[in-house]
């Protein structure tokens, strides 16, 4: 679930930032985000969740020239600890299923299934295009719309769901395995 929790944190960012299209890579452990959208307000949005200090004078002077954000993996798991806070302290429902989030999430979740060693994302209003390498070397594409994103999201949640149901083990009870599947 490396790509899945990675993407939908990145997620929550971007939808912080009001980022409507861009383009995602997977650079080793770290992720790059650009795009030609990204105001200077934006930017600072991201850089600002990114920074664990105040923005230096030269970091400010970088928001006009520069348009691409890295993800750290240091980032992803410190951004997501934040988000699991404001979860837990937060008294309303999480929003409706078409969240720029969430529909990231669902592609990390087809990524990690098909062991996708490397891969770019471009995201714009009505489609997103992705590209990625198994680790056979073979190269495909693929493009999506939200709504079948929604309809594969929908899908892997249930799936979650039921291997954390398996997954369950009460103290003091024997400790069972995984169902496997007869082929």
């Amino acid at each position: 679930m490396v790509h899945a929790k990675s993407l939908r944190v990145i997620g929550q960012s971007l939808e912080a930032a009001k980022i409507p299209s861009f383009e995602l890579e997977a650079d080793g452990p770290n992720y790059v985000v650009k795009s030609e959208l990204l105001t200077g307000t934006g930017e600072w949005v991201l850089r600002h969740a990114l920074s664990r200090n105040d923005f230096s004078e030269r970091t400010a002077r970088q928001l006009t020239v520069k348009r691409s954000v890295r993800f750290t993996a240091g980032d992803i798991s410190r951004l997501d600890e934040q988000a699991q806070v404001q979860r837990r302290n937060s008294s309303s429902p999480p929003d409706g299923v078409r969240r720029l989030s969430q529909l990231l999430r669902t592609l990390g979740d087809q990524f990690d299934r098909m062991n996708a060693s490397a891969f770019q994302i471009s995201w714009v209003s009505d489609s997103v295009s992705v590209d990625f390498q198994l680790p056979d070397g073979q190269i495909d594409s693929r493009t999506y719309t939200a709504e079948k994103l929604e309809q594969l999201g929908s899908s892997s949640r249930f799936l979650r769901a039921r291997q954390t149901r398996f997954d369950i083990h009460l103290p003091g009870s024997p400790k069972l395995g995984r169902p496997r599947t007869i082929r």
